[in-house]
């Protein structure tokens, strides 16, 4: 991902976080909003029924005097309302003058209004005395036998109410559950427009890296064909300057002086150049046409038998051992091609080596491939430089070519296998060639 791209998605982030936290503020908002709305409405019912209370008391009492039965059936009248569960009335030493309901459900709370989770529980005092018709004062509580009434002694009375909060939790219940859909949904659009966004910036970006790649291959396939067409041409007048030359060192010339060694020398370095420039050629020819690979199942320990030798005389001229441990497993490869890439790891290993090291050759079995690894312990590649070793024409060693490892990266991908380095500087190099399909033996 370019720099451009994290920036917008940074950006898009931040929108979308302050986006999410601004809706969701909202949507808790309104759900706070509800609830507080259900909570004012059970203690405005709670504190109606209490008035409710004292207009019933008042309008039944007559110069001061209350009949208990009418009071009692106040109370059972009010306590039989809609989520009320108790409702009684208390004189200033707190003694039980009426009640109606489940009062043995009332707490000993103190507070004017306490909330539990079941519960609300609302007190409230009022002072008769100030309020009704008599003129005269209140004493104790106490019952004219006769009339069936009493009076109240002067003093707050306490009017207390109990209510059911269930139907006031369902609500709320049934507010969060919405707030939670809201958020999900929320979530969920957010998530679906973020996940959208990014896809569509994958896929401009996926169009914007094809046309750069179709781009970079067609300069490079018309590079190829270019290059291609120089290096036929240069190579017809080579040919016919090594010829010269060899016709030089073989004229035969009885008395050859000094002179004309030195010539013939000098043929001779020309033939030898000569060759290595053909020999450069070639190389670039292989790399400008793709290898086309005809794999077929190929026992590798046999292959290994059969090619290492070949290695071995270079190797012992740099006194440097090699080294298979066999695996008994066949592999699909287009034999031709599969010695030329291990020829050019293990000859990249003999440079990198010096004498006296190793090199080792390695067969791995991953499920149903194999990594077949060349690895030395020699120079070892900077970090720097790592990324740039199959670049054409790269090399750290004096006299390369720098086409070895691009034409082992042709051979790979002609065979749908991948090459992977790996190097410690001044500790060794590991080239694996990953992906061999492995097979049954036919």
């Amino acid at each position: 991902m370019n720099t451009n791209s994290r920036r917008i998605l940074f950006w898009l982030t931040l929108m979308i976080t302050l986006l999410a936290v601004a809706i969701y503020n909202t949507l808790y908002t309104s759900y706070q909003a509800e609830v507080n709305s259900h909570r004012n409405m059970i203690l405005v019912r709670g504190h109606t029924l209490l008035d409710a209370l004292k207009a019933g008391i008042l309008a039944q009492g007559r110069m001061g005097r209350y009949r208990g039965d009418k009071l009692t059936i106040i109370l059972e009248e009010l306590a039989r309302s809609r989520d009320v569960l108790a409702i009684t009335l208390r004189n200033p030493d707190g003694d039980l003058v009426a009640s109606g309901g489940r009062s043995d459900e009332i707490s000993d709370e103190k507070r004017d209004v306490h909330w539990a989770a079941t519960r609300l529980q609302i007190v409230d005092h009022v002072d008769f005395s100030s309020q009704c018709d008599s003129g005269g004062g209140f004493g104790r509580p106490s019952r004219d036998d006769t009339e069936g009434s009493f009076t109240f002694e002067k003093g707050s009375y306490e009017l207390l109410t109990l209510l059911d909060l269930t139907e006031m939790n369902r609500a709320i219940r049934h507010e969060r559950v919405q707030l939670s859909i809201y958020a999900g949904v929320a979530a969920v659009a957010l998530t679906l427009g973020v996940l959208t966004f990014l896809l569509l910036l994958k896929r401009n970006q996926l169009g914007v890296e094809l046309t750069r790649e179709r781009e970079h291959a067609r300069l490079e396939e018309k590079a190829a064909r270019l290059g291609a067409g120089l290096a036929h041409e240069t190579k017809n007048p080579l040919g016919i300057v090594r010829g010269l030359a060899q016709s030089i060192i073989k004229c035969p010339n009885e008395s050859c002086t000094d002179k004309c060694c030195t010539i013939k020398n000098h043929a001779k370095d020309i033939v030898d150049e000569v060759d290595r420039v053909i020999g450069g050629i070639n190389s670039f020819l292989e790399l400008s046409r793709p290898p086309e690979a005809r794999p077929v199942g190929i026992s590798l320990d046999a292959f290994l038998a059969e090619f290492l030798p070949l290695a071995q005389m270079d190797a012992a001229a740099a006194k440097v051992d090699i080294f298979y441990d066999p695996c008994g497993l066949f592999v699909m490869a287009d034999e031709n091609l599969l010695r030329r890439a291990l020829l050019n790891l293990i000859l990249n290993a003999l440079r990198a080596s010096r004498a006296g090291q190793s090199i080792r050759v390695t067969a791995q079995r991953k499920g149903e491939t194999l990594s077949l690894t060349v690895s030395d312990e020699g120079c070892g590649i900077a970090p720097e430089d790592l990324s740039r070793v199959t670049e054409p024409y790269y090399t750290q060693f004096p006299g390369g070519s720098g086409l070895g490892l691009p034409i082992v990266e042709r051979i790979a991908s002609a065979h749908g296998w991948k090459l992977r380095i790996e190097s410690i500087l001044n500790h060794g190099t590991r080239s694996s060639l990953d992906g061999l399909s492995i097979v049954e033996p036919s």
